[in-house]
């Protein structure tokens, strides 16, 4: 049988898996975040980095990772946590944003597909805006491609522009980010 469409990806679950990838390895989530010491091997065999290449404690003999240029420092979480649970959105827009965060344990929580979709295009930029321009670059360019992809009305040179500009924003997010993200 032939089929016109082969491949069918529903947006709103990518959409959903890159979200989540960026709030738990940003937010720092233990178990859930991509930037763990096996990341950081990788990174030190297949890359050229030195800001993130592991060192051992003298005291211990075990690995310590220092803090990433897309890790948050613990008064950021709380800000954004605290930021998140004081914005206000028109009725119906989404659920409850100050529902999406725990402030006490700076994480995010009970979001659904949409809750991802929402804060992935439009509050990802304003969220993590204390970030150096290279992180948040790639992240901003990320958010437009996905707003652009989830417009109400498409073009071809539209697509093959974005085509193109995708590659482009993942060599840009494995610069910045673990090589599992």
């Amino acid at each position: 049988m032939h089929q016109l469409l082969r491949h069918n990806l529903d947006v709103m679950h990518i959409e959903k898996i890159f979200s989540k990838n960026i709030i738990n390895t940003v937010m720092g989530v233990p178990g859930k975040t991509k930037d763990d010491i096996k990341a950081r091997m990788d990174m030190f065999i297949l890359c050229s980095r030195q800001e993130s290449n592991l060192a051992t404690r003298k005291s211990t003999d075990r690995w310590c990772r220092p803090k990433a240029k897309f890790a948050l420092s613990l008064t950021q979480k709380r800000s954004v946590c605290q930021w998140l649970r004081e914005v206000h959105v028109p009725d119906g827009y989404c659920s409850n944003v100050g529902n999406w965060v725990d402030p006490f344990n700076t994480k995010f929580q009970n979001m659904k597909s949409h809750d991802h979709h929402v804060f992935l295009e439009n509050l990802l930029p304003v969220a993590f805006a204390s970030f150096s321009e290279d992180v948040l670059g790639s992240l901003v360019e990320l958010n437009e491609f996905f707003r652009n992809l989830c417009s109400s009305e498409l073009h071809v040179s539209m697509l093959e522009e974005m085509n193109k500009n995708i590659e482009i924003i993942l060599c840009k997010l494995e610069t910045v980010f673990p090589l599992g993200f």
